[in-house]
């Protein structure tokens, strides 16, 4: 069975637990899946659950039991802990292809920008209005919420291929604009829409960033962005308030901790 053996791989990777406990965890999820009828339950194959939901409602429904405690605490709690290995098994998964979606999506995303950013020399003209919350696509109950790589590249020219954050940081030339590099960047980013009754994929929170700056307020140490976030937040309220995004400094710091 193919889960059985990823979760196996997970014990032994990700957990420190001696290779007999390992198939004794392993083991035990099949063994509670056989017996999960005489605890008063439906049916079920735990291997073939995808839901840590799931797991964590079979764990609360066999605390229960009086018939399963006793056999747990005759096996030393084996089974309650193979259950919640399990649990985390799936959590990490659910993790793992998640974030993986993710990255293709910003590959894409970055694609589109590159492919089209050399016909956009020309001046742009953006009105800040409200809009409406963009679509999204869910993977393991997550949203990923579509970007149009149109208003990043809008943004950039905005700015004149320049760092808002100083614009005297010019690191190369880039091949696909023949201008400054620079990348664009939600000010708010965008894993909190949902926090937001309107859309943030707009011109007014996207900003043109340079390498530094950019990897800086993804990667950098809080402290190391708080005066960054100020002054991009003073130089852009106005505009926020116009596409009706409501948010204080604090709370826009607060998304970076």
């Amino acid at each position: 069975m193919v889960i059985k053996n990823e979760f196996i791989y997970w014990l032994e990777n990700n957990r420190n637990i001696v290779p007999y406990s390992v198939n004794r965890y392993a083991n035990a999820i099949e063994t509670i899946s056989s017996e999960l009828t005489s605890y008063g339950m439906d049916e079920m194959n735990l291997y073939n659950v995808e839901e840590p939901l799931v797991i964590n409602s079979v764990i609360k429904e066999l605390q229960e039991s009086n018939e399963f405690l006793q056999k747990n605490k005759n096996g030393n709690r084996m089974y309650s802990v193979s259950l919640n290995h399990y649990r985390r098994f799936l959590e990490y998964t659910q993790t793992i292809e998640y974030q993986t979606e993710l990255l293709k999506d910003e590959i894409e995303y970055e694609k589109q920008i590159k492919q089209n950013i050399s016909n956009e020399n020309r001046p742009v003209n953006i009105i800040d209005t409200k809009q409406d919350r963009p679509k999204y696509r869910t993977v393991k109950n997550k949203k990923i919420w579509s970007r149009n790589p149109k208003y990043a590249i809008d943004a950039v020219t905005d700015a004149d291929y320049l760092c808002e954050v100083d614009n005297h940081h010019t690191h190369f030339t880039s091949k696909f604009s023949q201008r400054n590099y620079v990348e664009a960047h939600h000010i708010i980013p965008m894993k909190f829409q949902e926090q937001f009754d309107c859309s943030i994929d707009v011109h007014a929170n996207i900003v043109s960033l340079c390498m530094v700056c950019h990897k800086k307020l993804h990667f950098g140490h809080f402290e190391d962005k708080v005066d960054m976030l100020e002054e991009l937040y003073l130089k852009r309220i106005e505009r926020l308030n116009n596409s009706e995004i409501q948010v204080s400094l604090e709370e826009l710091q607060s998304f970076y901790r």
